[in-house]
């Protein structure tokens, strides 16, 4: 059996995620039935560290992460391929913080916005400034 196949027969764990709106924005493209299509941008902040928390997570809640080919929505996908030239997952870690496996020592690292991922929310949402 593998790991993949043994992890399918345990009991699922307590997953916990909080997340906060930073902005809206509603774009002039046709997006299924609808004329328009509204976005937001989120503060996310995974309580635990489950495997794809945070994408099944928003899944869940009808907010898919833009570019997520397994738990996204392809309609709102194809549209920031064609009209915003953007075919990468929107998400990013711009902090993570946890204790050393082996000193327990606070370690807290934190990552700049990548410049396509800024173009694209600047082009959205007009600001990139969230980190």
């Amino acid at each position: 059996m593998t790991d993949r196949e043994s992890s399918k027969n345990k009991p699922a764990q307590p997953a916990i995620t909080s997340y906060e709106r930073l902005a809206t924005a509603e774009l002039p493209f046709a997006v299924r039935p609808h004329p328009s299509a509204r976005y937001s941008l989120l503060r996310v902040k995974p309580q635990t560290g489950r495997n794809r928390q945070i994408r099944r997570h928003l899944k869940h809640v009808f907010h898919p992460i833009i570019g997520d080919h397994k738990h996204g929505d392809n309609a709102h996908n194809r549209m920031f391929a064609e009209h915003l030239d953007c075919t990468r997952l929107l998400l990013h870690a711009c902090a993570i913080s946890f204790a050393h496996p082996v000193t327990g020592e606070q370690m807290s690292l934190r990552a700049p916005l990548p410049a396509d991922f800024a173009a694209v929310l600047q082009r959205v949402f007009g600001s990139v400034d969230f980190c």
